[in-house]
C-alpha cells in the first residue's frame, strides 16, 4: 500500500467519523429506553426459572417485586419466593425441594 492509499483510507475514516458517532448515540438511546422499558422485577425470572418454577410462575413472582427496585437482587428473589410459596399448595416448592435433596442426599456414597 502506498503513502497516498493510506492518505485517502485516513481521510474517508475521519469523513465517516461523525456518522459513526451519531449511530453509536442512537443505539446508547435505544438501549436506555429498552433498560427503561424492562420490568423493574424482571431480573428474578430466571432465577425463579432455575428453581424450578414455572414461566407464570417466575412472571408473576417478578410483578411482586416491582416495589422492590432499589433492593439487592437476593432479596427481591425471597420477596418473590415469599410471595409465590402463599399462592396456594403445589407438590413441593422449590426451595423444599432443594433443601430435601441437600438433606437426603448422603455426603459419602
Amino acid at each position: 500500500f502506498g503513502a497516498g492509499f493510506m492518505d485517502a483510507k485516513r481521510r474517508e475514516a475521519v469523513a465517516a467519523r461523525p456518522a459513526l458517532r451519531a449511530r453509536r448515540e442512537a443505539l446508547e438511546r435505544e438501549r436506555a429506553a429498552a433498560a427503561a422499558e424492562w420490568a423493574p422485577g424482571a431480573d428474578v425470572i430466571p432465577w425463579l426459572r432455575q428453581l424450578g418454577f414455572r414461566a407464570d410462575e417466575a412472571r408473576r413472582g417478578a410483578a411482586a417485586c416491582s416495589g422492590l427496585a432499589d433492593a439487592p437482587l437476593e432479596d427481591r428473589v425471597r420477596h418473590a419466593l415469599r410471595t409465590l410459596a402463599r399462592r396456594g399448595p403445589r407438590r413441593m416448592d422449590p426451595p423444599d425441594r432443594l433443601l430435601a435433596a441437600a438433606v437426603l442426599t448422603p455426603l459419602h456414597p
